[in-house]
C-alpha cells in the first residue's frame, strides 16, 4: 500500500525537482503534538504518514514553478492521492483497533478496557479528518494546452463538491379581465401548485397539472401566483361589477289601437337594453317597450342590459294575463237599441286597428254565410243576406274574423258567437 502511494506522487511530479522544506513537517509535527500529545499506546505513527504525504502534495502543488506546463490530470491525481491517503489511514486505523481489541481479549493484562480503546482510536481519527478539511488548495492552475496554444484557468480542488441549482420555470397563464359572475377555467401545466387570491384575501389552490374552473362570487382584483425563497411571484386580474338591471311592469290590461298592450320599462341605466319575451321569437331594442299577450296564462319577461365596461346583466319577471284576447267583440246585439254601438255587430278592436281582415256571419243550423264584409265601417245589423230578412231574435250565429296581416305573436283567425236580441 506505502509503495502504491509512493509511486503515484513521484509520477505525479515526475520530471520536477522540488527542494525539502524542514519547516513544514516541523510545523505538523507541532500541530498534531499539540492536539494529541505522544503515548506509548498511540498509534500517531500511521497517522503521521498519512499527514506527511498530504503536506508533501499541497507543497508541490503550492510551489509548482508558474513557467512550467501542467495538465488538468496532475490536479486530479492530486485530489485523488489524497482520498486515497485517506483510504489507507481510515483502513489501518481499523486494522489497529481490531489489533488492540483482540490482544485485550487474549491477554488480559491490558489497563484500559475495550472501550477505552475505541475512544482514542476515534479521537485520532477525528483529528486526521479534521486536518484534512484544514486542506485546500491555495490558487488556481495556469494550464497551458500545447495543442491549442491558449491558457485555461483550472478551479481550485476542493474536497467538497457543490452542484449547481438550475432554477424551474413556472409559465402563469394570462388571464383577461372577466365579468362578475362569469366562469373561467385556469390551466396550471406546472408541477407545481398555483393559489389564486381574491380580492378578500381568501386562497384558492390551482392543483397542478390540472385545469381548475372559477366563477368569481365578488369583482375587484384577483392575484395568481406563487412564493419561491420567500418571493412571490404573480399576474392579475380584474373581475368587473355586473350593471344594475331592473324594470317596472305596468300589469293592468290596456288596449293601444285595439291591441292588448302591457307597458314595461327599465328602471337602470345602461348602454344597451336587450328584451326576451316568452312565447315570442326575437328580441326588443330599447329602454320602454309594449308587450302584446293575446291569451291569458303567466308569462315571463327578461331585460339584460349592458354596461359601459362590457358586462352584461339580466333581470326576470313574471306578467299575468286574465283573459284571452278576443278583438273586442261583444257576445250580443240589439237591432232596435238607440245606441249605434248595441244595435249591430262588428269587434270592435276592427274599427281601431290598421288591419286587412275579412268577416262572415255563419248560420249554424245550415252552415251557409248570411253576412260578409272586410270594412271595419259596414256593421251586422242582423240582416240574412240570403232574402233581405231580419234573422229570428235570442239566436245565436257564428262569427269568424280572418286577419291579412297579424301583428308579432298574434293568431290570423279569430272567432265566437253572436246573439240577435
Amino acid at each position: 500500500m506505502k509503495n502504491n502511494l509512493e509511486n503515484s506522487i513521484k509520477e505525479s511530479v515526475k520530471g520536477y525537482e522540488l527542494p525539502y522544506d524542514p519547516s513544514a513537517w516541523e510545523a505538523m509535527s507541532k500541530k498534531l503534538d499539540h492536539v494529541m500529545p505522544v503515548s506509548p499506546k498511540s498509534n500517531l505513527k500511521w497517522y503521521l504518514g498519512g499527514a506527511a504525504t498530504v503536506a508533501v502534495i499541497i507543497t508541490t502543488i503550492a510551489l509548482w514553478p508558474a513557467d512550467k506546463s501542467t495538465s488538468i490530470d496532475t490536479a486530479k491525481n492530486a485530489k485523488n492521492e489524497v482520498s486515497s491517503t485517506n483510504k489507507t489511514v481510515n483502513t489501518q486505523n481499523t486494522s489497529i483497533s481490531t489489533t488492540s481489541n483482540n490482544k485485550s481479549e487474549n491477554t488480559n493484562t491490558t489497563t484500559k478496557d475495550a472501550s477505552t480503546n475505541e475512544v482514542e482510536v476515534a479521537n485520532d481519527v477525528n483529528l486526521v479528518k479534521q486536518i484534512l478539511n484544514d486542506v485546500n488548495v491555495i490558487a488556481p492552475l495556469k494550464v497551458n494546452n500545447s495543442n491549442q496554444n491558449t491558457n485555461q484557468t483550472v478551479n481550485p480542488i476542493s474536497f467538497t463538491g457543490i452542484t449547481p441549482i438550475t432554477s424551474r420555470k413556472i409559465e402563469i397563464a394570462d388571464i383577461s379581465n372577466i365579468c362578475l359572475g362569469e366562469s373561467i377555467a385556469i390551466v396550471n401545466k406546472n408541477d407545481v401548485n398555483l393559489t389564486l387570491i381574491d380580492p378578500n384575501g381568501t386562497k384558492t389552490i390551482i392543483k397542478s397539472n390540472k385545469t381548475t374552473s372559477i366563477t368569481p362570487e365578488i369583482d375587484g382584483k384577483y392575484t395568481i401566483g406563487y412564493t419561491e425563497n420567500d418571493q412571490l411571484t404573480s399576474k392579475s386580474f380584474n373581475v368587473v361589477p355586473l350593471p344594475k338591471t331592473d324594470f317596472s311592469i305596468d300589469d293592468q290590461n290596456s288596449y293601444e289601437n285595439g291591441l292588448p298592450s302591457i307597458n314595461v320599462s327599465a328602471t337602470t341605466s345602461g348602454y344597451s337594453y336587450t328584451w326576451d319575451l316568452e312565447n315570442q321569437k326575437g328580441s326588443v331594442y330599447s329602454k320602454d317597450i309594449s308587450v302584446h299577450y293575446f291569451n291569458k296564462g303567466s308569462y315571463k319577461v327578461s331585460l339584460t342590459i349592458q354596461g359601459t365596461n362590457g358586462c352584461k346583466a339580466t333581470e326576470t319577471k313574471t306578467i299575468q294575463i286574465a283573459d284571452d284576447y278576443n278583438l273586442l267583440a261583444v257576445n250580443a246585439f240589439d237591432p232596435n237599441a238607440n245606441d249605434m254601438r248595441l244595435n249591430s255587430f262588428m269587434p270592435f278592436a276592427l274599427t281601431q286597428r290598421n288591419v286587412d281582415f275579412n268577416m262572415i256571419i255563419i248560420d249554424p243550423k245550415d252552415g251557409a254565410v248570411i253576412f260578409e264584409t272586410n270594412d271595419a265601417t259596414n256593421h251586422w245589423t242582423g240582416v240574412d243576406k240570403r232574402n233581405g230578412q231580419m234573422v229570428p231574435a235570442n239566436k245565436a250565429y257564428i262569427w269568424k274574423v280572418i286577419i291579412q296581416n297579424p301583428v308579432k305573436g298574434e293568431k290570423s283567425e279569430y272567432k265566437s258567437t253572436i246573439i240577435r236580441l
